[in-house]
């Protein structure tokens, strides 16, 4: 069996992936919330690479095709590691809320013998196992004995609306605010920069943002700086056929309308 279909393989995949932290203002949430979504959660479904074919070279200077890639968006305040008794407590819970699931489960009627017999292990082994580990490995997260989750890069974003935004992107980087662990020298703190300028189009037109743009080019150098135009439906709410967003929001309602003012000129 290919690795990567094994719920190991899987799970690598998915949570030993690059870490990107991100810093933003209030008024850059404020803008993506009109769309039920947070910033992280409106770039979440374009996080995700699967149909790639990229050459890279390991450490031992052996040829590799990447085939997927994934980055993991955090904010700078959940770059932390959990209390242990409280991430003891989610384990529990975690646990005792897959068995209820597998009691009721017992009240269906059986597989079929012959099904069971020819399906994989992985495709057999308990329910709540890949939860428990997926639980597990957001617990141990950001320690300081290892790496895995320490960003690699980090994208400041700032509102259009902001005053002086450019003031803003430099208070972003106050170490007051930056993970205890960036602070006490556990991670990296040399790490990629981008600057991100976010204009809600719902607020008016982009000739303000576009300037801003090029003083923060002037300010933080020309590739390290962007402009994301968003809420670019003025007229009427958007219904997406495949809502690229609801594999990433598990607590929404039908009623959301995620990515209601989004259109193909955001996405």
């Amino acid at each position: 069996m290919d690795p990567v279909k094994t719920p190991l393989g899987k799970m690598l995949l998915e949570e030993i992936t690059p870490v990107v932290m991100v810093l933003r203002t209030p008024l850059v949430e404020e803008s993506c919330l009109k769309n039920s979504l947070s910033f992280i959660e409106m770039l979440s479904p374009f996080c995700d690479f699967n149909n790639i074919d990229v050459p890279v070279r390991t450490s031992s200077d052996q040829p590799y095709r990447l085939q997927k890639f994934k980055l993991r968006l955090f904010y700078e305040s959940d770059i932390k590691q959990s209390n242990i008794m409280v991430a003891k407590e989610r384990l529990k819970q975690v646990i005792t809320e897959a068995g209820e699931k597998d009691r009721s489960d017992l009240s269906t009627d059986p597989p079929d013998i012959s099904n069971v017999l020819e399906s994989s292990k992985s495709e057999i082994s308990p329910s709540w196992f890949e939860i428990f580990n997926k639980e597990l490995v957001r617990t141990v997260s950001f320690s300081e004995h290892e790496a895995f989750d320490h960003p690699v890069a980090c994208v400041s974003v700032v509102s259009s609306k902001d005053e002086q935004p450019i003031n803003k992107f430099v208070d972003l980087f106050n170490t007051n605010k930056l993970p205890s662990l960036l602070n006490d020298g556990a991670m990296d703190p040399k790490i990629l920069k981008h600057y991100v300028l976010v204009h809600d189009n719902k607020d008016g037109p982009s000739e303000k943002a576009t300037k801003i743009l090029t003083e923060m080019k002037n300010t933080f150098g020309f590739n390290g700086c962007h402009l994301l135009c968003i809420n670019s439906s003025q007229d009427e709410q958007i219904e997406h056929q495949d809502n690229p967003w609801a594999a990433y929001k598990f607590d929404s309602s039908p009623s959301q309308h995620l990515g209601r003012y989004l259109n193909i000129d955001d996405l």
